[in-house]
């Protein structure tokens, strides 16, 4: 019995798949047109500039672990209840444990990230300091 259902859960995989592709080539078509208005658009106000030479960037993906400015909140705390200078990393577990965040390396390293991005912020703007401890540094 299960040699007929088989083939046809594979057909019916099939056929997501290929309306899945379908559904992607036509939003690369939609893109391409775009571009080429956008080209166009750009040429109307510098006929002489290479549109070619730009380089492509890739979509930002955007985490939504902190709602606007909670990260840098949960670091101001993190410092503020600190006895003694943290480790970005120490800083990045104290704020994942506040949030409750899971444990996935994935998120962990995401959190990272923007934890050393708001402590860079920090310091560029005097709330915080940088300083070397035992051969690491310490905020």
């Amino acid at each position: 019995m299960s040699d007929t259902q088989v083939p046809g859960g594979l057909v019916a995989k099939r056929g997501e798949l290929a309306g899945h592709v379908e559904q992607c080539r036509r939003e690369v078509q939609r893109l391409a047109e775009e571009l080429i208005h956008l080209d166009a658009t750009i040429r109307l106000f510098d006929p002489d500039y290479d549109v070619g030479a730009v380089q492509s960037k890739g979509p930002r993906h955007r985490q939504q672990w902190f709602a606007s400015a909670e990260c840098q909140r949960l670091v101001l705390e993190a410092l503020r209840d600190a006895l003694a200078p943290l480790s970005a990393r120490a800083v990045m577990h104290l704020v994942a444990a506040r949030k409750a965040l899971p444990e996935d390396p994935e998120v962990r390293a995401g959190v990272q990230k923007t934890v050393q991005a708001v402590l860079r912020r920090l310091a560029a703007k005097g709330a915080a300091r940088v300083v070397a401890l035992d051969g690491q540094t310490q905020v």
